[in-house]
């Protein structure tokens, strides 16, 4: 093997320039939206509110009509509880007692709160009302203006924004019963190896159970793909055959295995120089997952190859592939580490980026922090929650502290 090895972080930006599926996008219920991105941005289709509504409970006014520097009795001649309806004009020379959120009557303007008059907080409304004098006069005090809260027309989200709870509750304020989100991305994931069998198929010497398929289904479905797994031998024909049907169908391919560099390597063998050299393949300066490679299938499907072990497929699938889909992008960021010379001894004296599993933890003084995982190979991700990133390539993190990537 000749060549030095390629720096992962340029094979990341590689594949984002080049890789992206360009996602559809669909309309849906509002319940059914959460969790999905929205495909457009979210405006505002009225003014909130729709007219001039009381801030608080209390009397509206006329402002011209208190005594400047004294309290101020007036007769009270209407209840206007939050409601819907028409209100009639505020009569002259009379207070009307308002609830928060009632519309304001035409000619106030301007709410008392009670606590500033001697009226009771609560029972009928008094016949009359002594305002005191040092109550605010200032316009518009406690009236909230037609579309003070959503101008119509507002942008309220962008197109990339997730959806959550607030913004179910915001749309349905508003009235809107659908939105439109991006679809979710088809990936299929295709599995090679002769080795590989189901667990339904006796344990023989040199079989290894298939697990690079449902460890990446499941990936994939938390960021809110639909995958299909499609499994592959080692035989080229085959294998031309299962991703000529995951073009037809999927948004993206991802393959898993035959990238080596050995004379069994199907993928390479198929994809690569030797074959129609539509995929570029490399070793990058990566450990675990060194072989990696990318490119486009029929019809202009991009593909991505993994590695076949099971933690190169899922370090891989982390920091390569989950950056291609609708909001899938995470960058690494600098974490607290409870051993720091724990990462400094597993990834002496090796060269370019080395990734351990690693679990978020809380420190005593409820910091977060970022623990290594005992372990070899697949086992210590059981439980791992974070990917820990060391070795020269690694950047410049603060001392005692980690580049970690959230699973």
């Amino acid at each position: 093997m000749a060549g030095r090895p390629t720096d992962p972080w340029r094979w990341r930006e590689h594949l984002l320039e080049r890789m992206r599926p360009a996602p559809g996008e669909e309309t849906v219920p509002l319940l059914s939206s959460r969790g999905r991105l929205l495909a457009k941005p979210l405006r505002g289709p009225e003014d909130v509110p729709s007219g001039p509504v009381s801030a608080m409970d209390g009397f509206a006014v006329r402002r011209r009509e208190l005594v400047a520097g004294a309290s101020t009795v007036l007769p009270v001649s209407a209840d206007l509880p939050a409601r819907p309806g028409e209100v009639p004009p505020l009569a002259p020379g009379t207070a009307a007692r308002i609830m928060t959120g009632a519309p304001v009557p035409g000619g106030a303007d301007l709410v008392v709160p009670v606590e500033e008059t001697d009226a009771a907080p609560e029972g009928p409304a008094p016949a009359l009302v002594r305002i005191r004098a040092e109550v605010s006069r200032e316009a518009g005090r406690h009236i909230r203006g037609r579309g003070e809260e959503i101008a119509r027309g507002a942008v309220l989200a962008e197109s990339g924004d997730r959806v959550g709870p607030g913004m179910i509750g915001l749309a349905r304020t508003l009235g809107i019963q659908q939105l439109t989100v991006l679809a979710r991305p088809r990936v299929a994931v295709v599995v090679t190896g002769d080795e590989l069998t189901g667990d339904a198929v006796p344990a023989v010497e040199g079989a290894v159970r298939e697990s690079n398929g449902t460890m990446l289904a499941a990936a994939l479905a938390a960021e809110g793909s639909e995958a299909q797994v499609l499994c592959c031998g080692d035989d080229p024909s085959a294998l031309a055959k299962v991703l000529a049907e995951a073009a037809e169908s999927a948004d993206l391919v991802v393959t898993t295995g035959g990238i080596g560099h050995g004379a069994y390597d199907v993928v390479k063998e198929l994809l690569g120089p030797r074959g129609s050299g539509t995929s570029r393949f490399t070793h990058l300066a990566l450990r675990p997952g060194g072989p990696q490679g990318a490119g486009h299938l029929a019809g202009g499907t991009p593909v991505v190859h993994l590695p076949g072990t099971p933690v190169g497929a899922l370090v891989g699938y982390h920091l390569f592939v989950r950056q291609l889909l609708p909001g899938g992008a995470a960058m690494p960021r600098a974490v607290p580490l409870e051993d720091p010379a724990a990462l400094v001894a597993r990834s002496r004296r090796r060269e370019g980026l080395v990734v351990l599993a690693g679990r978020f933890a809380t420190t005593t003084r409820g910091a977060e922090s970022v623990q290594l995982l005992p372990g070899r190979r697949l086992a210590p991700y059981g439980r791992a929650d974070a990917l820990v990133l060391g070795g020269a390539a690694a950047g410049t993190a603060d001392q005692g502290r980690a580049l970690v990537l959230a699973l």
